[in-house]
Parts: C-alpha cells; structure tokens; sequence
C-alpha cells in the first residue's frame, strides 16, 4: 500500500465516505420522494372528515395498531385469505399504494391479534354494529379478546384538538381547507370519541370503489327454485354462518337488538309487513343499496354489507331459502320470530 493510498488518510477517508453515502442517500431515498409519480393517489380521494380524523387519533392512541393490520398485501395467500372482504373491485383484491396517500403515519400494522381492518367499511358498514362491538365485544363476537371501549363514550371531542390534527397534516400535504378547518366546531359538537371511533372504522377501505353488484329494479315476483330443495336448505345455513352473518343476525337469524334486526319474524328489516323471498335476495346480494329499490328507507348511510360479488345467484338464493325454512321451523315450534 503506497504512502498516499486513501486508506494512509483517515480523515480524507471519512470525509469521501461520508460524501458516498450522502450522494447514495439522495439518489436512493431524498429523490424519489420527491417525485410525484412515485407517491400515486387513486381517483377522487378525499382526506378523513373531521370526526373520522378525530377517530383516527383515538384508534392510534388506543393502540389498536398493535392487533389490527390495514392493508392486505399483494400476496396470492393474501388475497385468498380475504377475498370475502372485498365486493367487487376495479382494481384487484389487495390494497392500493395510492389509498394511503392522505395517512400520516401509515396504520398498516403487522401482527394480526384481530382481524384485518383494510376493508372493514365494506364488510361491516353498520354503524351499529360498530357501537355494539365497541361496547362488549363479547357479547357481539363471544371468543374475542378484545378489551372493552364503552368509556369512549364519556369522552367527549374537543375541536381545537381535531383542529390541530388538520393543520399538521396540512403541512404534509393533505388538501384541508381555511373551510375545512372552520367546519370542525359544527362537526364535532356533541360527539364523543365513540363516535369518531365508529365513524373512522366505517370509513375504512372506502377510498376505492368496491360497490357490489347488486341494486337497481328488483322482481319481487322471482320465485326462489330451492324454496324446497333440502340440500340447497343446508347449504344456506352453511353459507350463512362461513359469511359471518351470525355475527349482526344472531346464530339462527333471530337478530341482534340494536345491531342487526331479526330476518326470519313477520316484518323485513323490523318494518311490517314483510317482502317476498326476491327482497331478501336483493339485500344479500346488494346490500344497503337495495333498500332505495326496494322502498325501504332504513339507515340511510347503510348497514348491509353486500356480497353480491362474492356469493353466486344460487348461493344467495339458498341462503334465502334456510331463513324462510327457519321462519316456519320456529312458527311450528311456537316460537314465531325466534327464540
């Protein structure tokens, strides 16, 4: 090694290491970020609410980010893993970098002590049900082991503190307003963190289109071909509970006082009277949306998730076919509406 290698000068050395890395730093981290090709949002995304972004804050704080994922990867066990999440979608079954774009921080997670939450506004979009779970999530899921939330409800929302959250997020980029901002009083008064809480679970998943099939006329005179069909029947109960629909409607459909009504009384939707098996079919299939055709107003942000995109004609059908089996199965026994 010659007197005036490099490696002879230490401080020489440091001071073009230091250079080298900077430079690999810059090119490699400082520079792509700042190119807006690589920091993509999907159409028409709109930044959190105010009570949803008050929501956020209580979900981060609560750290509910340390059981529950956001994001389903691009990965094909991922997908599989939860196709049933997703109604059907424009763009793929796993979430989209550019959905992201308006979360400072991401809330992605990686462990899953509970459930994914990426699509939870699709899959539960009942806001009562939400506040059931919150509550005593025994009670709405009985093997969950997730903590009680009901003090939320005692906490109520200061403004100037969802104010605060918005200028911070303005600074990195997020497009709330001087009008955005003066919104916030008016938006939060009388909430409490339960309701930012619920709010912000609803919300999730929403920023891409996932609208299921479903919705538009709806012939209520299209009679149900396995109204009698014994396996059909069966399989209607096995599809009933692989979809969870036991988690809002109860075991046997008998409803959920305060979160889902009962499907197998004498009314639909908890309005008499009730609707021919075509009306159930169409709430299956379409979820919320089916309501305006059907002529029931309901919730009007929704309760039913849809799963037209995820269930065949003749699965939904048999589904329809167990309820107005156990409807008359409970009528017989004496119990009309169920038990």
């Amino acid at each position: 090694m010659s007197e005036s290698s490099i490696y002879r000068k230490p401080v020489a050395f440091a001071a073009l290491a230091t250079v080298v890395v900077l430079a690999g730093t810059i090119a490699t981290m400082a520079y792509p970020m700042l190119r807006p090709d690589l920091h993509p949002k999907v159409e028409g995304l709109k930044p959190l609410s105010p009570l949803e972004l008050a929501g956020r804050d209580v979900y981060q704080r609560e750290g509910c980010v340390n059981c529950h994922t956001q994001t389903v990867r691009p990965l094909k066990s991922e997908v599989v893993r939860y196709k049933g999440n997703r109604a059907p979608e424009p763009s793929g079954q796993y979430s989209l970098a550019g959905e992201f774009a308006y979360d400072h921080p991401f809330l992605w997670g990686s462990k899953r002590t509970g459930p994914d939450l990426a699509f939870e506004g699709w899959i539960k979009p009942s806001k009562d049900w939400h506040y059931a779970h919150f509550a005593d999530p025994q009670k709405v899921v009985p093997r969950s082991n997730m903590p009680r939330y009901a003090f939320l409800g005692g906490n109520a929302l200061e403004a100037a503190k969802v104010q605060a959250s918005m200028r911070g997020l303005r600074t990195l980029g997020v497009p709330y307003g001087d009008a955005d901002l003066a919104a916030v009083p008016a938006a939060v008064e009388g909430k409490t963190e339960l309701d930012a809480l619920v709010a912000y679970t609803v919300s999730l998943g929403k920023a891409v289109n996932r609208a299921a099939a479903g919705g538009g006329e709806v012939d209520l005179e299209a009679p149900n071909p396995f109204a009698t069909d014994v396996a059909a029947i069966a399989k209607g109960k096995a599809l009933f509970d692989a979809n969870a629909c036991s988690a809002c409607h109860g075991d046997e459909a008998q409803g959920q006082e305060g979160v889902a009504p009962n499907l197998i009384d004498d009314k639909f939707l908890g309005v008499s009277p009730d609707l021919p098996d075509a009306a159930y079919f169409a709430m299956i299939k379409g979820g919320s949306d089916a309501k305006k055709a059907l002529g029931r107003p309901g919730v009007p942000d929704g309760g039913m998730a849809a799963f037209g995109g995820d269930l065949s004609d003749d699965d939904i059908w048999a589904i329809v076919a167990w309820l107005r089996n156990q409807k008359a199965h409970e009528a017989a026994e004496g119990h009309p509406g169920g038990h």
